[in-house]
């Protein structure tokens, strides 16, 4: 994605896969949160503050690349047919495994693991889509914390099954939000050119 010059599509490519971060962040979050027995609000609110700075950081990162060079247009935008291919697949292997791990195994406290797993899986192409290898590490850690989850409910801590996907699928999504971020901040991409 930053292969060259950094240019327009390269920030609005940047921003979308972001706020799409920043976004299913926020749902891993209110749902691990919503899986807290007591005291919740601390956490609900936590959440929200995260979910705003980060939304803040992208509108200031967006304006800030008000300046930079055309380029990157539709044509260059990765979010054509093998995107939409990845999301397709990824939708289908979450509707077939919740409903085998529900009606077959009869484990559907399970299926929070199975949907962070293979929404992991998903990222894998996205590689090379975004020119980023940035999406190999998302990729990784989203699986690592939905069988890290699997392994401590199956040992015992049967919260896990909530707790492990919720919490630490939007730890790991908004830290590759700001991980990005701070990429293109130290790269001086988003400074307007004097």
């Amino acid at each position: 994605m930053t292969d060259g010059q950094f240019t327009k599509g390269h920030l609005i490519t940047l921003l979308i896969s972001s706020a799409i971060g920043v976004g299913f962040g926020a749902g891993w979050w209110f749902f691990g949160a919503s899986s807290v027995s007591s005291g919740s609000t601390p956490l609900i609110i936590l959440g929200v503050v995260a979910v705003l700075g980060l939304a803040g950081w992208l509108v200031l990162t967006a304006r800030r690349g008000a300046g930079l060079p055309a380029g990157g247009g539709r044509e260059d935008s990765p979010f054509g047919k093998l995107y939409g291919i990845a999301v397709l697949l990824m939708l289908v292997g979450i509707f077939a495994g919740s409903r085998v791990l529900s009606a077959v195994f009869e484990l559907p406290e399970a299926v929070p693991a199975w949907v962070l797993f293979v929404v992991g899986l998903h990222f894998l192409p996205f590689s090379k889509l975004f020119g980023s290898r940035r999406f190999l590490v998302l990729s990784a850690l989203l699986c690592v914390v939905a069988v890290l989850s699997a392994v401590l409910a199956i040992a015992g801590w049967t919260a896990a099954w909530q707790l492990v996907p919720g919490f630490g699928g939007a730890v790991v999504l908004w830290a590759t939000v700001v991980a990005g971020l701070l990429g293109t901040d130290r790269q001086g991409a988003t400074s307007p050119a004097s």
